[in-house]
């Protein structure tokens, strides 16, 4: 191959490259607009029950639940002493 035709054919290349970059990008706009309605709702839906997930395997604070366990017993054990506050 001579270095004229290694020329055209790589600006043919980017050519092509670049025209299936732009279409591809038109179709994904269209795309886009028309499935829009549809689909941030079950974004919406889904993030929601990614967030109760994450707040249902959330680690506890171990200094919050002794202090929520010393409060519990204390409370148990002002009800056996008849104790009302």
């Amino acid at each position: 191959m001579t270095t004229e035709m290694q020329t055209e054919t790589a600006s043919l290349d980017n050519g092509l490259l670049m025209g299936g970059f732009v279409i591809g990008l038109m179709v994904g706009i269209v795309t886009a607009l028309f499935s829009g309605t549809r689909l941030r709702p079950r974004l919406s839906e889904s993030t929601e029950m990614l967030r109760d997930k994450l707040e249902a395997i959330k680690p506890v604070d171990p200094l919050t639940q002794s202090l929520e366990e010393g409060k519990a017993a204390a409370r148990r054990r002002r009800a056996e002493l008849g104790i009302q506050r």
